[in-house]
Order: C-alpha cells, then structure tokens, then sequence
C-alpha cells in the first residue's frame, strides 16, 4: 500500500513581497506528486529548516509549532484512512477532499497587509487600501468574506453598491475592484488554491476617458503675476503652486522637501508615495521660488539649517512623528492649499479647476507639447510605469538638460518679484 509521505516545509518561493512573510505547509508527496496544504505565514528568519519547525526565538514558536504537529496528525490519519479506502486513491482526489479554503477570511488577510504597508512607511497605498476595505466592510456587513463567497454575482453587486449607492464614478469603482482583486489573486496563490475558482482570473476592468485639467502658459502667468503680498494667507499657495507647475513634484514631497534636499543645481529626494528617488535639475523659474525662500526667512532673522522646510507649513516634523500623524498633516495641508487655489483662480479669472495636481498636469502637459520624450518625461515625474506616464507625461537621464532648457524656454519666465 503506497501511502501518502508528510513532512513540513516553509516555501520561500512564495514570499510575499506585501508581507515579507512565507507559508508554512504540510508537503504531501504520494505516487512522486506532491501538494501542499497552508497552515499559516511566517518571515522565514524563524524557520528551522533542519528541524522542520518554528525557531524558539519567534515570540508564538510553542503555539505555532503544537498547530504543526497537530495538523500533521490528523492529516496523516486522513490521508492512511482515504489510502485504506481505495489504495489506488488519486493525488487529485487527496486534494480535493482535504484542502478546503471555503471558509478563509478577506479581511483577515487584508487587515495584516494594510498593517504591513503602514510598518513599510507606504503611505498612499496604506491610505488607497484602508478605504478600499471600508467600503467594502460597510457593504459585507460586520461578519466575515469567506474567499469561496467572492463570486462574479458578488462583485456585480459590489460594482452597482460602489456606483448607485455611494455614489462613486466608474474610474474610483474601478479602482477599489482592482484592489479588491490583488487581495483576492493574493489569497489564491499564497494558500495554493485552485486558481481557476478565483473570479476576477479573466476579468477586464472598465475605465473612463477623463479630461485631466492643466492649464496654457498665458493661464500660469496669469497666476505668476497675480499682485500678492507674502502675508497673504495665498502666497504660499501660489509659490507651491507654480512650484509645481516647473517641477512636477507632487504636493506630498513639496510640502515635505527640505533644504538638505537641494543643491546649486538639482532637487533629490525619495519619493513618500513610491519611494524612488527622484532628481530633478533646477531651471532658472525654481530658482528665482528658492531665492525668494531664503530671502523671506533670512529678512525675518531666520536662519537656513538642513532639517527646515523651503516652505513652511507644515506644522510637525514629518520624520518625528507616525506615519498615519504624517499622513494626516500632508492631506490636512494639501486641502487648505486647493481651497485657496479655488481663491486664485477667481482673482485671476481662470474658469478651471485649480489644485495641486493640476500642476503637476500643467508641467507634464508642457513637455508632451513640446515634443520631450515619454521615458524621459517618465523619470521627471517619477512614475514607475509608463502606462502611467502615457496618461499625462515622461523623462530620461540623458535628456534632462533638455528639460531644462525647455522649461525655461517654454514659460518664457520674466523672473519677477512676486
């Protein structure tokens, strides 16, 4: 009688890279194939691959190392009570019977992956994942998402609740179903599930077209020359603003930049949304923004350090607090910034939609126009994909003094005190 072989195993092809943390698992092997049944996750720092168990210095080893034993047992009982049965048992149908995921939990795995995104410091995917599972707990209820219950009438439901009852667009549904599909590919292929089962395998995601507002170069001048004194509560908002538009930095690495970032020549900092570090060379209009910091800080009696802000409003030190206390002063900021911006386009009579991001629209629009190339354009704004940069812009080492020089060609920039 050929009876099935078990022994533990940790699977470290299998790390995931969300989680840095790899399944540990009953390897079946009968008939020289073999399968795998999922107990739980750990960092493989805490197996013992001599031993086959979890190292002492894991703080639950004693816990998770009885599970391991216990499951072994009744899985070799199973396994020799299914081979007594009908010895010529097929590995296929040792699968079918015992490794039965019917009853896991999305949100228990999402709820640890957001965990571990924020420990990562992913600020913006820890923030994109936190709604996606609020709306998505709201619409479940306070019970639990067995994984098997995710089927494609579920996510139709979803869709139309996303849509018809909160209200969202097609593109922010889109977003949060695609989430909601990574949580669930990620479950299948963690817990060696049957992806075939998975509903969102062959799905096809629907996206609007939409117009992505930036404004011309007489429209940012406009605002360039809008007469302002610097205690104008819009000052600041229109120096961030045009900072923007001959920088494409985003909002969140603007408000966060510091003088230790910047040299003669380029601005380096990492990126807080990707973590990319990200250099752009200074052309003469970020130049003229950055003198005009120091001048400010300098007429007040202040001094130019390293750890201070170019500019100043952000009320907490971003490296000294929590990520989440971070996150929460960068957003706050960001929207009395647009709310200001609303203000300026008024006074300049600019019938658009005026925020942060239409600057950064503004600054990618001006190099596709003026014939930069997309994977240089794609450097400049810090994108990691392209297909992302093809929606507004992108940029290559080699052709950054080209950027330079357009920019500074382009806005035809009178450097005017302001």
């Amino acid at each position: 009688m050929n009876v099935a072989r078990i022994v533990a195993v940790i699977r470290r092809e299998k790390l995931s890279k969300s989680t840095n943390e790899a399944p540990v698992c009953l390897r079946i092997i009968k008939d020289r194939k073999v399968m795998y049944k999922t107990l739980f996750h750990v960092s493989p720092e805490f197996w013992d691959d001599k031993n086959r168990c979890i190292k002492k210095q894991h703080p639950n080893a004693e816990i998770l190392n009885t599970t391991i034993n216990q499951k072994k047992a009744e899985l070799e009982k199973e396994t020799l009570l299914l081979t007594l049965a009908d010895s010529s048992i097929s590995m296929e149908t040792i699968r079918n019977k015992i490794n039965n995921r019917t009853s896991f939990d999305l949100f228990e795995y999402a709820n640890k992956y957001i965990e571990q995104l924020y420990k990562d410091g992913k600020h913006a995917t820890y923030k994109k994942y936190k709604s996606v599972v609020k709306k998505l707990r709201f619409y479940v209820g306070n019970g639990s998402l067995p994984i098997k219950s995710i089927s494609l009438d579920f996510i139709k439901g979803y869709e139309n609740y996303l849509m018809n009852h909160i209200g969202n667009n097609r593109n922010t549904t889109t977003v949060n179903l695609k989430a909601l599909a990574k949580l669930v590919g990620d479950i299948y292929r963690n817990y060696d599930m049957d992806e075939t089962g998975n509903p969102f395998r062959k799905m096809r995601f629907k996206r609007e077209q939409t117009d992505r507002t930036f404004l011309e170069i007489e429209e940012i001048h406009k605002i360039q020359h809008l007469r302002l004194r610097v205690r104008n509560p819009l000052y600041d908002a229109r120096e961030v603003f045009l900072f923007e538009c001959y920088t494409g930095i985003r909002i969140s690495d603007i408000l966060t930049l510091k003088w230790k970032h910047i040299t003669d020549e380029k601005i380096s900092i990492r990126m807080r949304k990707t973590e990319k570090l990200l250099s752009i060379p200074i052309n003469d209009y970020v130049r003229a923004v950055l003198d005009r910091r120091r001048c400010a800080v300098e007429n007040n009696g202040g001094k130019i350090t390293s750890e201070k802000y170019v500019f100043n409003i952000l009320k907490v030190d971003v490296d000294e607090v929590s990520a989440q206390d971070a996150l929460n002063a960068i957003s706050s900021a960001t929207s009395v910034i647009n709310k200001q911006l609303k203000k300026i386009a008024k006074k300049t009579g600019i019938d658009k939609n005026l925020s942060t991001h239409c600057a950064r629209h503004s600054y990618a629009t001006a190099l596709l126009t003026n014939n930069i190339p997309l994977p240089v354009i794609k450097e400049m704004l810090g994108h990691s994909d392209i297909k992302v940069t093809q929606i507004y812009a992108k940029v290559v080492d080699s052709k950054r003094n080209e950027v330079v020089e357009c920019l500074n060609k382009v806005y035809h920039l009178s450097l005017i005190h302001i």
